[in-house]
């Protein structure tokens, strides 16, 4: 397994971006998550807020203690919270920041809970929603995130955020939102227009590949930030350094970014390269009283059946995370007409269960 670099848990990256650890490093967090504080002037927006650690506020603390006052002499303070996707590590510490700014007389403002609520507070000059060619810089200030249902804490009543907002953090500052789905749905990156550079979250990591829930929308995602930079840097370099949600810096951000695509796709090419290696079944009959064995040929393969295949050479401890990852090549397969069920496998419930088989090519092409 790689080595994981050392980071401090405060650094300043540039002259508008500040990273402070979550604090929880594990086998899924690397060194812990990536936490920022974006902003050239004394108005911070927080991106992600950690797990919740106890240590991780007074951490915080610290790093906006460090900055020089603003021209009226103001400390620096965080305006807006934006978190990037659902899972725990990146909002578990939201009531802790905010209770951290509450106890600074800051308060974030939440959205009204009901429709009835918006109806009474409805304030023209205070919208939450933003358009593409608008910044929620003149939005009240608060929690944004792309909304996830099914996933998000009703009581922290995020603002939305959508692809393509603007988040103007100061005169010198712009953010651009990129709906990045595949790791979570809800998934977002962020564009950091006056330094070409972008914060990719979960989407990719400084260390490690990521894990996803749908690998469709994974590769259109990474495809996604490939092309945006390309659009968005006006005139610089399509090089850019990637700031991830876990690891160390990226300086070469599209290299990393096709390094994940190439890798995904020499993942789904073994797959295919298994499915289409015929196995042997073995069984035994009875004839004159000698057992005879009967071997016959069969493509169909599990996922598992898979997995031992292609990851021969890692230890068996690592074959059922494997076979996760396998099925949802299997899923991105079939949805490109590529694979399909096999047997009577469309009637079985477990998915570990399913028998698998290549779609013969002139069907695959109709």
């Amino acid at each position: 397994m790689e080595t994981l670099e050392r980071l401090p848990n405060i650094i300043r990256l540039s002259e508008r971006v500040i990273r402070v650890l979550g604090l929880n490093p594990s086998k899924f967090t690397l060194q812990g998550t990536n936490t920022y504080l974006i902003g050239k002037g004394p108005k911070k927006v927080l991106l992600d807020t950690g797990e919740g650690i106890p240590e991780y506020i007074p951490l915080l603390q610290e790093a906006l203690d460090r900055e020089q006052p603003g021209p009226a002499g103001e400390r620096a303070t965080i305006s807006k919270v934006i978190c990037s996707h659902w899972h725990h590590d990146h909002v578990g510490g939201i009531h802790d920041v905010l209770s951290f700014l509450a106890a600074r007389n800051i308060q974030l403002h939440n959205p009204p809970a009901t429709a009835a609520d918006a109806a009474s507070a409805a304030d023209p000059n205070t919208k939450g929603l933003v358009d593409v060619d608008t910044s929620i810089s003149s939005a009240p200030t608060g929690v944004f995130k792309f909304p996830c249902p099914d996933r998000d804490d009703p009581e922290t009543r995020f603002q939305t955020i959508q692809d393509r907002d603007v988040i103007q953090i100061d005169d010198q500052t712009t953010l651009v939102t990129l709906h990045t789905p595949g790791h979570t749905s809800d998934h977002c990156s962020f564009f950091l227009k006056e330094e070409n550079t972008l914060f990719t979250a979960d989407c990719v990591l400084g260390q490690g590949t990521a894990v996803f829930e749908d690998l469709g929308s994974y590769i259109r995602s990474l495809e996604k930030q490939l092309s945006f930079s390309e659009v968005s840097s006006e005139g610089s370099s399509p090089s850019y350094k990637i700031y991830p949600g876990h690891g160390p810096i990226i300086e070469d951000g599209p290299a990393k970014i096709r390094e994940y695509i190439k890798h995904r796709f020499e993942r789904e090419r073994q797959v295919l390269a298994t499915l289409s290696s015929p196995s042997t079944a073995t069984s035994s009959a009875n004839s004159n009283d000698e057992d005879v064995v009967l071997v016959k040929a069969s493509t169909g393969k599990t996922a598992m059946d898979i997995v031992k295949v292609i990851y021969q050479a890692y230890p068996v401890s690592l074959h059922l995370p494997a076979q996760h990852q396998v099925l949802l090549h299997l899923k991105k397969l079939e949805e490109d007409g590529r694979v399909k069920r096999g047997g009577e496998s469309d009637a079985v419930e477990n998915p570990e269960d399913v028998v698998w088989e290549l779609v013969p090519p002139t069907q695959a092409n109709l």
